[in-house]
């Protein structure tokens, strides 16, 4: 009986430690709303009581965005995908980053002369951005990677070293952007930024490379063919003396192999055409370097206009405002603070 009693005693126990948890969860939640109220009002007695700083600050605001709206010039973007087999993530980003410290020239003549365009087109070039295009397959084979690699007890920073070095040596697509001030001269902008991409020299030897590669394998493929159909037709002669002799078989003999099918004639024949006709395909469509998506040229401007421009500066100028108030109360109450102690020892 007594070891039932101690049973529903600690029952009782953790029933009411239990409630004591939820209430005290409870009151947390009460606090925290209750100071957020609190907060609340100290903004708008604040608020109330520095109007005329506010007020000030918002009228410098909007005299600031529209001044600024009025000042810069209005620029467009648009973006291209170039992808290629010999990019990687440096040489993208050292090919814009030279792009863009020439866009820091004020007469522009090296940037015209690197992308060779006129100094007038390369005057309303603001400036370039790229991003690595990651397809959703991609991201999928790396978690997988990851959880691979991590079954297998790899250290953390091992593991992103390792993903590390597989998105730079993936990443063939980019994202190539370029904002301008006139969006009329996009249309010969394109051409000129594919030719600078593309002449890069470690690009330029790759090209040059695998083309030749791809002209000599065509021309083999070719041989291959004429001596395949060569051999075709003497295959279809024998076959047609062979047949007006009675009594012998209609095949053709070579060496100790027996007869040689005449199936394989035909489909090798077809698989050498195929393979020439797929190389000729990579060569006439440069698949190793391509221009997926050109540029498109946009009417509307990216830059913000009067209300935005106006709007972020006025928001620019309040926090400003709440921070000068913040400085001053908080003076204030250090001040207040020191003469009470001054006073306490004075006494």
């Amino acid at each position: 009986m007594s070891q039932q009693n101690t049973n529903t005693d600690n029952y009782r126990e953790d029933e009411i430690d239990l409630r004591k948890l939820f209430q005290a969860i409870g009151n947390g939640f009460a606090n925290i709303g209750k100071e957020f109220v609190n907060l609340i009002i100290r903004i708008r007695r604040a608020s109330l009581r520095y109007k005329i700083l506010l007020i000030g600050m918002m009228v410098a605001g909007v005299i600031t965005g529209v001044a600024f709206n009025n000042i810069s010039k209005p620029y467009f973007n648009t973006s291209m995908l170039l992808s290629s087999e010999y990019f990687n993530g440096k040489l993208v980003e050292n090919n814009i980053e030279k792009l863009n410290t020439l866009c820091k020239e004020e007469d522009r003549i090296g940037l015209a002369k690197i992308l060779n365009i006129d100094a007038q087109v390369a005057k309303n070039i603001k400036d370039f951005d790229y991003e690595p295009l990651v397809l959703e397959q991609d991201i999928v084979d790396v978690e997988v990677l990851k959880q691979k690699l991590e079954e297998l007890k790899v250290k953390d920073p091992d593991i992103e070293k390792v993903i590390e070095q597989i998105e730079i040596r993936n990443k063939k697509t980019y994202i190539i952007t370029v904002h301008v001030f006139d969006n009329k001269i996009i249309g010969n902008l394109q051409e000129s930024l594919v030719d600078y991409f593309r002449g890069s020299p470690f690009v330029k030897n790759r090209i040059a490379a695998t083309r030749t590669s791809q002209l000599k394998l065509i021309n083999k493929l070719k041989n291959d063919l004429i001596y395949l159909d060569s051999l075709k037709h003497l295959f279809n002669e024998n076959l047609r003396s062979n047949s007006t002799k009675k009594g012998e078989p209609s095949s053709l003999y070579i060496g100790e192999s027996g007869a040689l099918d005449p199936v394989r004639f035909y489909s090798q024949s077809v698989k050498l055409y195929e393979q020439l006709q797929e190389t000729q395909q990579q060569v006439e469509l440069g698949d190793d370097f391509e221009v997926i998506d050109g540029f498109t040229a946009f009417s509307k401007p990216e830059s913000p206009g009067l209300i935005k421009a106006t709007a972020l500066s006025v928001l620019y100028f309040l926090g400003l405002a709440y921070l000068i108030i913040i400085f001053i109360e908080t003076n204030k109450y250090l001040n207040k603070v020191e003469k009470e102690r001054f006073n306490q020892q004075k006494d």
